[in-house]
């Protein structure tokens, strides 16, 4: 077995981090070379360090920016990420190869950084293993409203791109409100005082729970009825992909492009007016097409429309 392959991870214990949660599963599966280093994200510090050590040492550097160079990602606060592009651009010009999650990143990549010497793709998720048979029972909970509860569940960095603040507004738009219950899981990065203010003014039923850990993860997974990512700006999604393993309702957005672009990962069901309803893994997934350019309203409306397609 390799082990001479270096992953250099930020936020490695924090199994709410996508970026940490992807590099486990790879250096689980022993991905790399002999000698290589593994640089994960961009922009800090630490990861800038880790690329011009890798490059001084004559190992041969890898770097994976899992989404950073979204262009919509980039321009939230690229009023301090302007100072630091140059030297990124650089480190990219010279990594030996640069990873990509899917075919719209390895575009991101290209306009980021032209003179790129090689991009590969790389597949993080586990291909489907089950039948189907995990699809959406009759005994299961139903909307709001239809008068029964319903539990949402959230999992990510409570950051502006990740689109929380529609989700909560979707909720309110129900007339039983009260009888859908959210927990929200992940890291406050900037917005959650905002959200919880929110969450509080539109009287929802919320609980907001920072980082937990992985057993804590999992048992949230197997607590909600339905699992929303209601993002802006993603790679991939790895909560995508857990939810649906675990046989959930979900929800997602063009935001995260992996999950529109390569349905080999699971079987289309239905196109409607809102997006696309698929099935795969042992779950059931609502892709929103028009979410990621939409306007606030669209994007509520959107939520709206797929929960209480979910839900019933």
């Amino acid at each position: 077995m390799n082990m001479s392959a270096k992953h250099i991870i930020p936020g490695l214990d924090d199994p709410t981090c996508g970026i940490a949660v992807a590099a486990k599963q790879l250096i689980a599966r022993c991905i790399g070379e002999d000698g290589e280093i593994w640089v994960h994200s961009m922009w800090s510090p630490m990861v800038i360090r880790a690329s011009f050590s890798a490059l001084l040492t004559g190992k041969r550097l890898v770097r994976m920016p899992h989404g950073c160079t979204d262009p919509t990602k980039l321009k939230f606060h690229w009023h301090k990420k302007r100072w630091v592009a140059p030297i990124e651009r650089w480190l990219f010009r010279r990594a030996d190869r640069i990873i990509a999650t899917c075919e719209e990143e390895i575009n991101w990549i290209k306009m980021f950084e032209p003179k790129v010497k090689k991009i590969e793709l790389i597949e993080l998720s586990r291909r489907n293993r089950g039948n189907g048979s995990r699809l959406i029972s009759k005994e299961e909970p139903t909307c709001s409203i239809c008068s029964t509860r319903l539990k949402l569940l959230y999992v990510g960095r409570l950051h502006p791109l990740k689109g929380v603040t529609y989700l909560l507004d979707a909720i309110a738009q129900f007339p039983n409100q009260q009888s859908i219950e959210m927990r929200l899981i992940g890291k406050d990065e900037g917005e959650g005082k905002s959200l919880k203010k929110q969450a509080s003014r539109q009287n929802l039923n919320a609980t907001f729970e920072g980082i937990v850990s992985e057993e804590a993860k999992n048992a949230a997974y197997n607590w909600c009825d339905v699992f929303v990512l209601p993002t802006l700006s993603e790679n991939f999604g790895l909560v995508v992909a857990e939810a649906l393993e675990r046989g959930k309702r979900v929800i997602t957005t063009d935001g995260a492009p992996a999950w529109g672009e390569n349905l080999s990962r699971v079987e289309r069901v239905e196109r409607v007016e809102y997006g696309e309803i698929l099935s795969g893994y042992d779950g059931r997934l609502i892709y929103l097409k028009g979410f990621r350019d939409g306007t606030p309203e669209e994007r509520v409306r959107l939520l709206v429309k797929a929960i209480d397609e979910l839900a019933t």
